[in-house]
């Protein structure tokens, strides 16, 4: 199983960005939550820029919809809402890449047999 995950990140190495002030995300796939590397740079733009305008929010999540997460440092809940609804779920951590994706896998883990033993 693989899927795709969006690092708000300034550094390169942390995830370290507020969602909205984030203007290119990098982008990394995960095969089987074992392994992953990085596949995609996308630019975004801004998606506030003082206020947060909803439209610009909107924009971001379609640049960014192939992905199942979002990882940043920080996010509103209008925007993690907006996400929600291209189905990529938002999730705040401030960490070292490596260790975020680590986590995120394990994270992913639980909720993929959490959902096969509510399925049975």
């Amino acid at each position: 199983m693989k899927y795709q995950v969006a690092l708000a990140s300034y550094s390169g190495e942390n995830i370290d960005l507020h969602f909205g002030r984030c203007v290119k995300f990098l982008i990394a796939e995960i095969t089987d939550n074992a392994n992953w590397e990085y596949v995609d740079e996308i630019d975004t733009g801004l998606a506030c820029n003082g206020g947060c305008d909803h439209e610009n929010i909107e924009a971001v999540a379609e640049k960014i919809s192939h992905c199942k997460y979002a990882l940043s440092a920080r996010i509103g809940p209008g925007a993690a809402r907006i996400l929600l609804s291209k189905g990529i779920k938002a999730l705040e951590i401030e960490n070292e890449i490596d260790q975020a994706i680590e986590k995120l896998m394990i994270y992913d883990r639980a909720r993929s047999d959490r959902a096969v033993v509510e399925n049975t």
